[in-house]
């Protein structure tokens, strides 16, 4: 049958902590197996695809159909850095519509 994990590219959260500090470590928990990289700056963003800020995960677990882990914010986006951000964002049915047409 396989393993049903996701491979993530940034971390998503319902409620993202307020106020968020460069370098304070923070928890997440996520429903399912989810893959990341450690060390790797990657994007933090809100459940509405707001980018917030470049974090680094540090350590994550797996289990019980939910994935568990630390988090560092190493740039938190000022609100212009945010609008411009998130705007740059591509969905995966933007993506999949091109292909289409190639």
């Amino acid at each position: 049958m396989g393993n049903p994990f996701l491979l993530q590219a940034c971390l998503r959260l319902e409620k993202i902590p307020e106020p968020l500090q460069v370098g304070k470590e923070y928890s997440f928990s996520k429903k399912g197996h989810r893959l990341y990289q450690i060390n790797v700056p990657m994007d933090l963003r809100t459940n509405d695809w707001e980018f917030k800020a470049r974090i680094v995960i540090t350590k994550y677990n797996l289990g019980d159909d939910k994935t568990e882990g630390i988090f560092i914010p190493v740039k938190l986006f000022t609100e212009k850095e945010n609008k411009i951000i998130t705007k740059t964002f591509v969905s995966d049915e933007e993506v999949e519509n091109i292909l289409k047409n190639t």
